[in-house]
């Protein structure tokens, strides 16, 4: 799957012209941009050429607006129209307008389409499977994008960018984003959890989180639970295991009942209100999962945390 990932988007950067005029359709981001689509007033760049085009720069070798719109006049001409001017000015302008809230609805469409086209055997057991991440950008220093997104205390005033962080969650099976979360990070309450925490709503019950040590933690782990939907994410470094504890399944294998220890912060009212309706204790699996690498690695075996608690002979594949 990741050398075939890595030959289609090869495909797309040999490609001559729009490449994703033929995967994503006008109609799709025209139904993202809504009442959006009504501020453009060119004839040329329209939402969905906008789009097209920024696309096809964001995968181009050098990513200059120059080979973007060099790909859209060769499109045109493709498409039997009359060729654009080479200038770079109007596509800018274009692509400046594009609405952030409606390329977040585009991406969440998108994704959307593509799982409900994955056929059942992709599932987990017939379960939806989303991992969860999180990173970081950064964006030029104007003073609306300081505004927005400022710089963390660390740097010096001046001498930083503007920083944002963004939690993404992706499909197992498709491999195409469902949902994505823009924040701060800067700033209480703009960890990865926290933005997590704002799309817990998008996800069903029934589903399986797959994610980092990150989002470990109990308090994450019973919201999760409380919805019907099960994690499987690897234990934090600092949390100790005793495999003589609990309920043994089988060799480095054990179910769990945690108490309620995790600090919240003293400010975080609504994360105390949703705390008093969890209960104290919370029943975990977990399991040390070893794998022979093709490849020498550091640590070729990872204790892990889940709420799947069958027997480890019917949890796996």
């Amino acid at each position: 799957m990741f050398h075939s990932f890595r030959a289609a988007v090869a495909q797309a950067r040999r490609h001559g012209d729009l490449y994703f005029a033929a995967l994503v359709d006008q109609q799709s981001i025209s139904a993202a941009f809504g009442e959006a689509s009504s501020l453009w007033q060119g004839w040329i760049y329209s939402p969905a050429v906008t789009v097209w085009v920024f696309l096809s720069q964001c995968l181009s070798p050098d990513h200059s607006c120059r080979e973007a719109v060099a790909r859209l006049v060769a499109w045109r001409t493709a498409q039997g129209l009359a060729p654009c001017s080479a200038d770079t000015g109007a596509y800018c302008t274009a692509r400046d307008a594009l609405p952030e809230a409606a390329c977040q609805e585009l991406v969440r469409r998108s994704g959307r389409d593509l799982e409900g086209q994955a056929p059942n055997g992709w599932l987990w057991r017939g379960r939806r499977v989303c991992i969860v991440d999180g990173s970081t950008i950064t964006m030029p220093d104007t003073t609306e994008n300081q505004a927005e997104y400022p710089q963390p205390n660390t740097q010096a005033p001046g001498c930083g960018l503007p920083i944002a962080r963004v939690l993404v969650v992706f499909s197992l099976a498709v491999g195409a984003v469902l949902e994505a979360a823009i924040g701060q990070y800067k700033g209480k309450q703009t960890g990865e959890n926290s933005l997590f925490r704002t799309l817990h709503h998008t996800l069903s019950e029934g589903d399986v989180v797959l994610a980092d040590r990150c989002y470990s933690g109990w308090f994450d782990a019973a919201l999760l639970a409380q919805r019907g939907i099960d994690i499987v994410v690897r234990k934090h470094q600092l949390r100790p295991s005793d495999f003589r504890t609990g309920v043994r399944l089988g060799k480095d294998d054990h179910l769990v009942r945690l108490a309620d220890t995790q600090q919240l912060p003293s400010r975080a009212g609504f994360l105390h209100a949703a705390r008093r309706r969890l209960p104290n204790t919370h029943r975990l699996r977990r399991l040390t999962y070893r794998w022979q690498p093709p490849q020498p690695v550091r640590t070729p075996a990872h204790q892990t945390t889940t709420q799947i608690t069958r027997p480890l002979a019917d949890a796996t594949p």
